[in-house]
C-alpha cells in the first residue's frame, strides 16, 4: 500500500494541508513525512531505533501531523510540522527546561518531549531533500476527550460524563496552580488515561512567566477561545476561558446528556463563545431556569469577561469531599527578595513568610508577588498594594494595575492606564489603552493598536507607532513593523532595522532571531 493510501485507510483527524509556505520556507506534507517513518534507515540524525505500525497511528492538528512511533522498544509520539510557527523552536526548547521539574510529579497532567533539531529528513514531491525538527513526546495510552464524551453522551451514561467532569476539574485546578498556561485547551487536546485521569498534549501555545511581554504564537481554537483573544493577550490567565467553558458544559452534560443532541459539536462543545458574548447562546439560555444557573461558572461565562477571579474556587465546589485534599494551602509560591511567599487557600490568596508567619491572612481575590516592596492585590473586583507587614500602601482603587519597577506602577483608571509613584500620585492623565511595568527607564504602552514607550514622567517618551513590541533590556527594546522585527534604543533610534520574521529581547548580549526559517543568535 503506498504512503497516500496508508494515511486515507488510517485518518483519525481532519487531513493536513498539503503545503505552506513562509518566506519560501516548505514544510512537507504528512504524506511526506509518512514515507521517512514507513522506511526510516538512515533518515533520522538521533533516534536510529525507530519502527512504526503499517499503517502508522496518526492524528493530525492546525500546525502538524503526530505519529505513534516505537523508539528502542519504547512507544512514544512524533509530532512532525507542517506549518510555519515563528519562535517554535526555542519556545520548546525554553519550554523544555521549564517544565522538567514538573514532569515528575505524580499528578502531572503533562507529558515529556524532547526538541530534536535537524531530526528527520524528508524527500519531496520533486526528489528534494529537506531536513526538519521533531518533538518527541511520551506516549500516552488513551482516547480524546472528545472522542470519550461522546461516547459517554451517546450511551446516555450520566456517571461517565460526571467522572470525566471530576476529573477535567481536578486537571484545570493542577493547571491554575502552576505558573504556565497551555493555551490551546480543547477536548481534542486532552486525553483521557485508561485510569481515568487527564492529561494535556499540544503545547505549541504554551505561557511561561519568562514570555511575559512576547506576542503569543497561536490563540487557541476558535469554539473554545474567547472572541476577543488576540495575539498580545498572552498571560497566565489565558485557560480561564477555555476552561469554565468546559467544565461547565461537562456538568451540564453529566445531568442533560441529550443537551449534546441539541447544542453540541466537536466545534463548540455546548457553549458558543461568539454568541455567549452577544446573550444569545441557545445552550446557555436553556440553563437559566435550572439550579445549573447557580453554579458560579454560569455567571462567569454570561459576563462576558476574559479572565476570571475566584476560577479554582468555583471548581472545587463541584468536587466531592473526598476529593478535595487539605493541605494548609493549595499553593505556594517561592519567596521573593522580600522573603515572603503567595499563598493560596480555598480560592483566596495571602502571604506568609519563608517560615510560615502570615503576613496577610488568605482574603484577597487575586494576588501577585511582592515587588519593590508592594504586592498587588485585588478585593472586591478592585486593586490595591500591600506592604511588607501586611498593611495598605493603598487601598483598592484601580480597575487593573501591574508591579511595581524603577519606583513607578500601571493603573488603570476610568478604563484608561497611566502611572504612578511611590506616594500613588498620577505622574500624568491615564491615557493609554494597556501599559506594563518600567524596564531601563521606559514603560511599554499600547494606544488602539500600536505600541510605544512611556518616559519616567509617564508621557510619551517613544511614540506609538509600532504593531508590537518588548519592554527594554540591555539598552534595546525588540519592535515590530510591517510585520518584521528590529531593535531600537531608549530614544526610539533603530539598532538592527527591522528585517526578521521573529525575535526576543536582548539577553546576556545575545538575541535569538528567525529569518526565512532559520533560527539563530546574534551576538551585539
Amino acid at each position: 500500500m503506498a504512503p497516500d493510501e496508508i494515511l486515507s485507510a488510517n485518518r483519525t483527524d481532519s487531513p493536513v494541508a498539503s503545503r505552506h509556505t513562509n518566506n519560501m520556507v516548505l514544510y512537507p506534507t504528512a504524506i511526506r513525512y509518512a514515507e521517512t517513518i514507513l522506511n526510516p534507515d538512515g533518515l533520522f540524525r538521533s533516534l536510529s531505533e525507530l519502527s512504526s505500525d503499517v499503517p502508522p497511528d496518526f492524528s493530525s492538528g492546525a500546525y502538524g501531523v503526530v505519529f505513534r512511533v516505537t523508539v528502542g522498544g519504547k512507544p512514544c509520539a512524533l509530532k512532525c510540522f507542517t506549518r510555519h510557527q515563528p519562535g517554535r523552536a526555542e519556545a520548546y526548547r525554553r519550554m523544555a527546561q521549564t517544565l522538567e521539574p514538573f514532569w515528575q510529579e505524580e499528578t502531572a497532567c503533562l507529558v515529556p518531549f524532547r526538541w530534536l533539531e535537524n531530526e528527520i529528513t524528508v524527500f519531496g514531491d520533486d526528489d528534494s531533500v529537506s531536513v526538519h525538527p521533531v518533538l518527541q513526546m511520551e506516549w500516552v495510552e488513551g482516547r480524546s476527550l472528545t472522542r470519550a464524551l461522546e461516547e459517554a453522551v451517546a450511551a446516555s451514561d450520566r456517571e461517565a460524563l460526571e467522572r470525566l467532569a471530576e476529573a477535567f476539574d481536578k486537571m484545570a485546578l493542577w493547571l491554575l496552580d502552576r505558573p504556565f498556561a497551555h493555551g490551546d485547551l480543547k477536548p481534542d487536546n486532552i486525553i483521557v488515561r485508561e485510569d481515568g485521569r487527564l492529561t494535556m498534549i499540544d503545547y505549541d501555545g504554551l505561557y511561561l512567566p519568562e514570555m511575559a511581554g512576547e506576542r503569543a504564537r497561536e490563540t487557541g481554537t476558535e469554539g473554545f477561545r474567547h472572541p476577543d483573544r488576540s495575539e498580545t493577550e498572552f498571560g497566565k490567565q489565558i485557560d480561564d476561558f477555555p476552561i469554565a467553558l468546559i467544565s461547565l458544559a461537562l456538568h451540564a452534560l453529566a445531568r442533560w446528556p441529550e443537551l449534546y443532541g441539541r447544542f453540541g459539536g466537536a466545534s463548540a462543545l455546548l457553549f458558543d463563545p461568539a454568541l455567549l458574548a452577544q446573550g444569545s447562546c441557545p445552550a446557555y439560555n436553556s440553563l437559566k431556569n435550572t439550579d445549573m444557573a447557580s453554579d458560579p461558572l454560569f455567571a462567569m461565562l454570561g459576563s462576558g469577561a476574559e479572565r476570571f477571579d475566584g476560577l479554582a474556587e468555583a471548581l472545587t465546589r463541584h468536587l466531592s469531599a473526598a476529593e478535595i485534599s487539605s493541605p494548609v494551602y493549595d499553593y505556594e509560591g517561592e519567596p521573593g527578595r522580600e522573603g515572603i511567599r503567595l499563598v493560596r487557600r480555598n480560592g483566596r490568596y495571602g502571604f506568609v513568610t519563608e517560615s510560615g508567619t502570615v503576613v496577610a491572612e488568605c482574603i484577597y481575590d487575586r494576588a501577585r508577588e511582592f515587588s519593590e516592596g508592594a504586592a498587588a492585590v485585588c478585593r472586591d473586583g478592585r486593586w490595591g498594594f500591600i506592604a511588607t507587614d501586611g498593611g495598605w500602601l493603598h487601598e483598592p482603587e484601580y480597575e487593573e494595575c501591574g508591579d511595581f519597577s524603577e519606583g513607578l506602577a500601571p493603573v488603570c483608571i476610568g478604563g484608561k492606564w497611566g502611572y504612578v509613584d511611590g506616594t500613588f500620585r498620577l505622574l500624568s492623565r491615564p491615557r493609554f489603552d494597556d501599559a506594563w511595568p518600567f524596564s531601563q527607564g521606559r514603560g511599554l504602552v499600547r494606544k488602539g493598536d500600536r505600541y510605544g514607550y512611556a518616559g519616567p514622567d509617564g508621557r510619551m517618551a517613544i511614540p506609538a507607532r509600532y504593531e508590537f513590541a518588548q519592554g527594554f533590556r540591555e539598552g534595546a527594546a525588540c519592535v515590530t513593523e510591517g510585520g518584521l522585527y528590529g531593535y531600537i534604543d531608549r530614544r526610539g533610534r533603530y539598532l538592527i532595522e527591522p528585517m526578521y520574521d521573529y525575535a526576543r529581547s536582548k539577553r546576556n548580549g545575545r538575541s535569538y532571531v528567525e529569518r526565512d526559517g532559520e533560527g539563530r543568535e546574534i551576538e551585539w
